[in-house]
């Protein structure tokens, strides 16, 4: 296999802007034949047909976990500003021990998150020696940020409160919006930690991406009005 026989048009690669690896400017594009495969700082994407990344497109490299509830991932998520569609191959995620938040390796598996921000959880090979993850794709899959995370867990947000499990919130964190999935009809208040009233809707989707970072609590009250609370983490 050839690593970085690329063809590159308008790319840029950042050491510069932190987390910042690749940018694929408008009107640019990679080519990435099969056969080849391209590294960014720990993710090796290794397409099994000639894939093509055309921009506006980034790729970002953050420290921080995702979590939902008592669940995280490891301490290296890779984001992307536009989303990596109908990708067939192998995808290898590298990571170092300090990044594992007491996850143990035998039990790793990749977490991608979908445009919708749901996030799919793939069991593939697990390589302790080397520190990777890997996982091959034989039907197409579309993704925007890819972790790694226990196979026994899920990143997606669950109630605060046990006992009540009707209405699932994802993703958390967030850096723009969370979606809330119910087959209820349900009226939804966002709070600030001071008790504030942030933001109210019906809508099964909520947009954050206006709001300073840090935590904030979502109380989803529905037609028997009961209500569950969600700790939800702004990036």
């Amino acid at each position: 296999m050839n690593k970085f026989k690329l063809t590159f048009f308008g790319l840029f690669f950042s050491s510069f802007l932190f987390s910042q690896i690749l940018i694929v400017n408008s009107g640019s594009s990679i080519s990435i034949p099969a056969g080849s495969s391209i590294v960014l700082d720990g993710l090796e994407i290794d397409p099994d047909a000639t894939y093509v990344i055309s921009g506006f497109n980034a790729v970002l490299r953050a420290s921080t976990a995702i979590t939902a509830g008592e669940n995280s991932s490891v301490s290296r998520v890779f984001n992307t500003t536009a989303l990596l569609a109908d990708f067939t191959g192998t995808l290898t995620f590298s990571y170092l021990d300090v990044d594992l938040n007491d996850i143990a390796e035998e039990n790793l598996a990749l977490e991608l998150q979908a445009e919708d921000d749901s996030w799919t959880s793939y069991t593939g090979a697990v390589d302790e020696t080397n520190k990777t993850v890997s996982y091959t794709f034989s039907e197409a899959v579309s993704f925007k940020a890819i972790t790694a995370a226990s196979s026994n867990a899920t990143l997606t947000a669950t109630a605060v409160y046990a006992g009540l499990s009707s209405i699932l919130v994802y993703p958390n964190p967030t850096a723009d919006r969370i979606y809330i999935k119910t087959e209820k009809t349900f009226n939804a208040q966002l709070f600030d930690l001071t008790g504030r009233k942030i933001q109210q809707t019906n809508q099964k989707q909520l947009d954050m991406s206006s709001l300073s970072s840090g935590a904030y609590i979502l109380n989803v009250t529905t037609e028997n009005n009961k209500t569950q609370s969600f700790k939800i983490l702004k990036q």
